[in-house]
């Protein structure tokens, strides 16, 4: 998409948008709204279905406490201010009324949008305020309304700079003065801010219908918006103050004003509680009677170790956080500078500081969507009709309630539903053009992604622009559709008429706004044209017929049912194919987990071709072994062969052998039978002389020791 520099002057404009405003003590009107979380957008309307444009609106009645007060900031002196309180409405409104419940505050209390209503009205009507309003007034002028004097809103402006463009900040009377705004039903508008949209649409749908198709006033565009999107929110206005400061002089400066006012921090206070517990026990006190710390003094030592590691933590979280917001603001102004020097003269400083502040408070707030590149368009046509804080809370509405977050958020879901619905939508109105595009390969994302993006900021002037806006927040961002199909209708014959592809992307990207380029523009459209963003520095020339465009795209049919219809189509066809990448994506796991398997197989298969190629090797060694082996069994078989008849004809031998050698034996056997006996014979026959023997021994011996004792007695006989 193209982002180009805004070059162009700002845009003369009839009203001037209001001045920050004091913060309320009563509380404020019925349309204000719970400030919804950053992270998630808010829940759709639940409200009953009516056949108008207003009938996705439901109206909240929930009260906000009032917001702390802060300092305003200097009022941006931006296109058509006023150099009298009287001609501007914003800072005299919020001097109109005084805090009217006794409370010893010294803030001044924000008007609501009723009773801002009911003084442009009578700024409108040149009807005089109240007396009660006038004393209000004489009294905010004169520094003396209430128990403190309030701080002036913003800073009278200085005398207009004639160097400046006309319509420009500081160019007040250099601007067109004589631009003719067409009658405003004032009580059409009264009636859509008191009641609501919702109850007018009831009653008075088609005199709100034609009233918003005409325009919202000038004058009330910013309060209608506020009431048609029902933004006003002071718990957002006190957050956007404080992310707006945040990473700034002004943060440190807060910071040490609390710190100065006395007020004790969580740690003080807990720190001083333990100590005055601890002090009876104290290795210090007068009463203490031993030198061992008491528990007490433990646990204080140990709070403040784990104070001192909170601390260093939270100092380590701090640098982080800084760092990341000093690139978030360093892309902000990047992009700022790149996509909104729309004026040559940089005359638009203080609306550009609005819009970084935004930008970045809003990338602060939501950390789902943070940054995105194009999101000052968005902001810009609110910045021209109200404050910074109620165009933050405008914006955080538009995000939420209007879902325009799902075009920024991870994957944009609903950018493609909404590029879905006007391909649908293309499809019923024009279906030559649709089946043209479609066989060329022409998508709405080619072509069409920056009219949601954006809401044809880039393209449009401003007025134009704010005409958009206006149908927007009183129908939703199908308003995108009607003027997209709107657009294809006009250029349809055009667009047929062109067959070479890349033709046909250039003529919608470039050209086909040029349908309603009004030929002859009047003096007041040249006044009233400026461009808000442009591609190059020959489209700020052109002036578009605006009525007419917001005309046409209103005679578009276009049921809610039709785009449910569509949404659901969306959502089947998206579940469709997140199944279907879900198989996709489980098959290519699958396909992953195979191409692993197949690898393993192949370096398998691999290991195997080796293996059988050395086995294929070894076979022939084998092979060749058994050459061998066998040529030896062959030499062992004819062995074994002859030993076999050798070993039949042993037996044989072996018999006869034997037999010789057992006669041999015999014979000798019975020799020595024959010796053995002849033996035993002598045997016996010594052994008979030896008994013989023995028995003459005996018979000697006896014979003996007769003799012997025979001697004895005969010695004695003569002794």
């Amino acid at each position: 998409m193209s982002f180009s520099s805004l070059t162009s002057a700002l845009p003369p404009m009839p009203w001037s948008p209001p001045a920050t405003e004091p913060q309320p003590k009563s509380p404020p009107a019925a349309a204000a709204t719970t400030a919804p979380p950053p992270p998630a957008p808010a829940p759709a309307s639940t409200g009953r279905k009516f056949n108008s444009p207003f009938s996705w609106l439901s109206r909240s009645s929930s009260r906000e406490p009032p917001a702390v007060q802060h300092a305003p900031s200097a009022r941006r002196n931006t296109a058509s201010s006023v150099a009298t309180m009287t001609s501007n409405p914003e800072m005299m409104l919020s001097k109109l009324e005084e805090d009217k419940n006794g409370e010893g505050r010294d803030n001044g209390s924000r008007n609501s949008l009723k009773d801002r209503f009911k003084a442009l009205r009578m700024i409108g009507e040149a009807v005089p305020p109240p007396e009660e309003d006038k004393a209000g007034l004489a009294a905010t002028d004169s520094g003396e309304s209430g128990p403190a004097a309030h701080p002036p809103l913003s800073p009278l402006p200085q005398s207009p700079n004639r160097n400046l463009a006309p319509g420009t900040a500081s160019g007040v009377t250099a601007g067109p003065s004589s631009i003719v705004d067409a009658p405003v039903d004032w009580d059409l508008w009264q009636a859509v801010v008191n009641e609501g949209p919702a109850a007018v649409a009831r009653s008075s749908p088609e005199d709100l219908n034609k009233a918003i198709a005409t325009g919202i006033p000038n004058a009330i565009r910013g309060v209608i918006w506020q009431v048609l999107a029902q933004s006003k929110n002071e718990e957002l206005e006190a957050v956007y103050r404080e992310l707006v400061v945040r990473g700034t002089d002004k943060e440190k400066k807060k910071d040490q004003d609390r710190q100065s006012s006395g007020t004790p921090t969580s740690a003080t206070v807990n720190g001083s509680a333990k100590g005055s517990a601890s002090s009876a026990s104290s290795v210090h006190s007068e009463n203490s009677q031993n030198g061992v710390p008491s528990p007490a003094e433990k646990d204080t030592e140990s709070a403040k170790k784990a104070q001192a590691a909170s601390a260093a933590q939270r100092q380590k979280k701090d640098k982080e956080d800084l760092v990341m917001l000093q690139k978030l603001e360093k892309t902000i102004r990047r992009d700022l500078g790149a996509r909104t020097s729309y004026s040559k003269f940089a005359a638009a400083q203080g609306l550009q500081e609005g819009l970084f502040g935004v930008c970045k408070s809003y990338a602060l707030f939501d950390e789902g969507v943070g940054y995105a590149q194009g999101m000052n368009f968005l902001v810009m046509p609110i910045l021209f009709n109200m404050p910074e804080e109620e165009a933050f809370c405008l914006l955080v509405r538009l995000m939420n309630q209007y879902h325009l977050r799902d075009l920024f958020i991870q994957d944009m879901p609903g950018l493609h539903l909404h590029l879905y619905q006007f391909e649908r939508l293309l499809e019923d109105f024009e279906p030559a053009l649709y089946c043209h595009l479609r066989r060329r390969g022409i998508s709405p994302h080619l072509y069409a992604t920056q009219w949601f993006l954006t809401l044809f900021a880039y393209r449009f002037p401003l007025q134009l622009v704010l005409r958009i806006y206006d149908l927007i927040l009183s129908e939703g961002l199908s308003a995108i559709l009607k003027f997209g199909i709107v657009l294809m209708q006009k250029n349809a014959a055009a667009l047929l008429a062109i067959s070479d592809m890349s033709q046909l992307t250039a003529f919608l990207k470039d050209r086909l706004f040029d349908v309603y380029i009004d030929s002859s523009p009047s003096s007041t459209s040249i006044l009233e044209n400026g461009f808000f963003g442009s591609s190059s520095s020959s489209i700020d020339k052109e002036v578009y017929r605006a009525d007419q465009l917001v005309r046409d795209a209103c005679e578009v049919k276009m049921t809610p049912e039709t785009l449910k219809v569509y949404q659901v189509e969306w959502e089947e066809k998206t579940r469709a194919e997140r199944e279907r990448e879900a198989e996709l994506e489980a098959l290519r796991a699958s396909n992953a987990s195979y191409a692993v398997r197949m690898r393993k197989l192949e370096e398998r298969l691999q290991e195997v071709d080796a293996e059988q190629a050395s086995l294929a090797t070894e076979l022939v060694r084998t092979k060749v072994d058994n050459d061998e082996l066998r040529d030896e069994n062959e030499g062992l078989r004819i062995q074994v062969q002859e030993l076999r008849i050798v070993i039949e004809k042993q037996p044989a031998e072996i018999e006869a052998v034997w037999q010789l050698e057992r006669d041999d034996l015999m014979k000798r056997n019975e020799k020595v039978h024959e010796e053995n006996q002849r033996l035993e014979k002598e045997l016996s026959e010594l052994e008979e002389e030896l008994v013989q023997t023995k028995m003459q021994y005996a018979e000697v011996n006896s014979q003996h020791e007769t003799l012997t004792r025979k001697w004895t007695d005969l010695k004695r006989q003569f002794q």
